[in-house]
């Protein structure tokens, strides 16, 4: 518990009202760890190199040329092609020239 002294100072200061939690339970950083395992998906991790490929263009000026590129490669595509082969070979080019 807080005493009265520090309750009225600390809701003074930071002016709002402080509140004491009882704990229920906790676990360790270690059996969190443990726990929690981080999970990859490969559909998402596509997207987000395409995000990346994108966040590249702006950032350098080159993302007009890079759908024009994009709009070339989707027009002969092979129908299995996935989208960030197309999107790396984009890039690839315009970094090129």
């Amino acid at each position: 518990m807080l005493r009265q002294e520090v309750y009225e100072k600390t809701s003074e200061v930071f002016g709002t009202v402080v509140a004491v939690a009882n704990v229920i339970g906790y676990t360790s950083v270690e059996e969190k760890c443990v726990e929690e395992t981080p999970v990859t998906y490969k559909k998402v991790s596509d997207e987000v190199d395409i995000n990346m490929i994108i966040c590249k263009a702006i950032d350098e000026s080159k993302y007009k040329d890079l759908q024009k590129k994009l709009y070339i490669h989707n027009k002969t595509r092979h129908p299995r092609a996935k989208d960030l082969t197309i999107y790396k070979k984009a890039w690839k080019e315009i970094c090129d020239y």
